[in-house]
């Protein structure tokens, strides 16, 4: 699924319609690469359900005939997915499905910020607090210098333990937090200045990651969803907010404010 929706006002998701869309890992994106093609794929018919946890697969011979690959293009394929943690492969005996991946639904909320609905099974891991950074889009988007140097705060969001999306946050001025949490979307500016925000703008669309996103969200070749959100404090930005999702294990709730 590809779109670009930008909002300008505070409350501007009220004006979305209740939608649920839920992007697939596969759609939007094409690798090169025959062995990661038949990963994706049999990455998405294990999430759709077709093989389920504690299953055997077909044999690779099998799953080749199936993925249209080389068979031993498939055993690159099956060795991707068990460094991923979703299969195991143990001599003389088939593949075995570990896990289907968690799925989580997220919503859109008023603030401009993701909520996952599912709040129990939340957590993150901080790769960066406090880091100085040029980088020239949040530099843009703030109307700051090119060149300055900004304060990164920067997060992987985890759901049951895997992770659904990698946070950074950007701002001209430090920002402290209670108790630590640096995690945005889990306790979204617990001090500072986002407190006073008087608007926020924010846009998203879809595309393949990055190499360094299939890394720290333990994928490869995945599709991501891009949220960009710029707070405003007295109309003049403030932060800068890039939530990248991890397409195939979140739906995404958008819901007209009643």
């Amino acid at each position: 699924m590809h779109g670009d929706a930008d909002h300008v006002k505070e409350k501007s998701v009220d004006h979305v319609t209740k939608e649920q869309w839920l992007v697939r890992q596969d759609v939007g994106m094409t690798s090169h690469h025959p062995h990661e093609r038949a990963a994706a794929d049999l990455r998405a018919d294990i999430t759709a359900g077709e093989f389920n946890a504690g299953e055997e697969l077909p044999g690779q011979r099998d799953l080749a005939e199936k993925y249209g690959v080389a068979q031993n293009t498939m055993g690159l394929a099956l060795r991707m997915l068990e460094a991923e943690g979703l299969v195991e492969m143990a001599p003389r005996r088939r593949t075995r499905v570990l896990q289907s991946f968690p799925h989580l639904e997220v919503r859109v909320v008023d603030d401009g910020h993701l909520r996952p609905v599912d709040t129990e099974n939340l957590g993150y891991s901080d790769l960066r607090a406090g880091t100085r950074v040029v980088d020239q889009q949040a530099a843009e988007a703030l109307t700051l210098p090119l060149s300055e140097r900004l304060f990164e705060r920067q997060a992987v969001l985890l759901h049951a333990g895997t992770p659904w999306a990698w946070q950074t946050l950007l701002t001209a001025t430090e920002l402290d937090s209670e108790g630590g949490d640096h995690a945005v979307t889990a306790a979204p500016f617990a001090a500072g200045g986002p407190l006073q925000e008087t608007g926020h703008s924010s846009r998203w669309s879809a595309r393949p990651a990055t190499a360094e996103e299939n890394r720290l969200l333990r994928g490869h070749s995945l599709t991501v969803l891009e949220f960009r959100r710029v707070g405003y404090v007295n109309e003049r930005p403030n932060s800068y907010l890039l939530t990248v999702v991890r397409a195939d294990r979140v739906t995404i709730l958008t819901e007209k404010a009643s």
